[in-house]
């Protein structure tokens, strides 16, 4: 065990959260579940296998790379896509040890439209979809614990993405950590925790896109309605072991299972 101030003033509230508020007791077992989680979405054989971030507890290059061991099995298959949450920045504070330990996998099929932080990348699937990857860990200072922010450059970028002719018509998987919306539908500090939601929502509204996020321990899904996409939360797959299987035709026609751990 460490000591509570060995990853720096960035990791000290992560791990206060870790041992006196509980966290690190929902998560006993937690390599077990992945296990099991890991077999469990291959038998399904996926196209591709989505994480929206918060795959460690503090960030640090050992924990992002045991993350990394723990999902070879979708590595090696090809199918991993993987973004960072604010979880995995607690003990960075060079914001780039996801991208070092991640590396081969962030890789963009656009990369002239990302921005400096390779951010956001692009993955083309087949002839119909795409995949487009965000970063929402931009916050700097105390509140990077409670907020996530894309920032008016990243947004920019991604406005440059939808409209390259390449995606004109591919249907957008958009991944980011941080969500627009909380359980209820409307913004939720806790829950989703974007500050620059609307300016998000602004970007993609009646675009061919559909929204999967994290942050949020629970899973839901808001359906489209007027000029916003679906907004699919993927939850927590560890301390409420389960995850979605979506099966996309197009950002309006999609289907979307919550399967528990078995």
């Amino acid at each position: 065990m460490r000591p509570f101030w060995s990853s720096g003033w960035r990791g000290a509230p992560g791990r206060f959260e870790l041992h006196a508020l509980g966290r690190l007791r929902r998560f006993l077992g937690v390599e077990q579940r992945i296990a099991r989680l890991v077999d469990q979405v291959l038998s399904l054989a996926p196209d591709r296998v989505i994480v929206t971030g918060d795959l460690t507890a503090l960030g640090d290059q050992d924990e992002l790379r045991h993350a990394r061991a723990l999902l070879e099995p979708f590595i090696a298959a090809g199918l991993l896509v993987v973004i960072p949450g604010n979880h995995d920045r607690y003990a960075d504070a060079r914001h780039a040890a996801f991208e070092v330990v991640f590396r081969d996998l962030l890789t963009s099929d656009l990369p002239e439209l990302a921005d400096e932080h390779g951010y956001p990348f692009v993955k083309l699937v087949g002839e119909q979809h795409a995949l487009v990857g965000l970063d929402s860990t931009r916050v700097q200072g105390w509140s990077h614990y409670l907020v996530g922010r894309l920032g008016a450059r990243q947004l920019r970028a991604l406005a440059r993405v939808l409209e390259h002719p390449c995606l004109e018509r591919r249907t957008v998987l958009l991944l980011a950590h941080h969500g627009p919306a909380g359980p209820s539908g409307s913004f939720d500090w806790n829950e989703s925790g974007l500050i620059d939601a609307d300016a998000l929502l602004r970007t993609i509204r009646d675009r061919r896109v559909v929204l999967l996020h994290g942050h949020s321990h629970h899973r839901y899904w808001h359906r489209a309605h007027g000029g916003r996409p679906h907004l699919i939360a993927g939850g927590s797959s560890t301390e409420r072991p389960g995850f979605w299987e979506v099966q996309v035709d197009d950002h309006r026609a999609l289907q979307a299972v919550a399967h528990p751990l078995r």
